[in-house]
């Protein structure tokens, strides 16, 4: 098995872990110096995450946040130990009851089995509408 067969079905597994609910599942796979980054300045899971401790703090703000109601990902394509994953999502705020879709990329970083980066990208200013009071 070559080292991006292995990065893929990694990024794949979390996917699936993700669909389950099972959070702790992927920060098993993250490295402990792991950087986890969430774009859209004001939107509850935003920021610059670090560490298992970081990505745990963001997906617990993502669930505390918002309902995700459909969540699809559609095409992976790879280039050594990176993996960006293409997709569709659609979310409703916990606080306002909006909803917002947008299609996503979702770039991994990936060195000896263990995700070291993060980072999303997806319509930042319809999330911000979605959450906006």
């Amino acid at each position: 098995m070559t080292t991006t067969t292995t990065s893929l079905e990694l990024i794949q597994d979390l996917y699936a872990a993700f669909g389950r609910g099972d959070t702790g599942y992927i920060l098993e796979h993250l490295s402990d110096d792991c950087r986890w980054v969430s774009p859209g300045e004001g939107l509850p899971n935003a920021g610059v995450f670090e560490g298992k401790a970081g990505a745990a703090q963001f997906f617990e703000r993502l669930a505390a946040s918002e309902d995700i109601t459909r969540f699809e990902v559609r095409e992976f394509f790879v280039n050594g130990d990176s993996v960006v994953a293409l997709g569709h999502e659609e979310c409703r705020s916990k606080l306002t009851g909006r909803t917002a879709q947008t299609n996503f990329a979702m770039l991994f970083r990936v060195r000896e089995g263990k995700v070291t980066n993060f980072e999303g990208f997806f319509d930042t200013a319809a999330y911000a509408r979605m959450h906006q009071a």
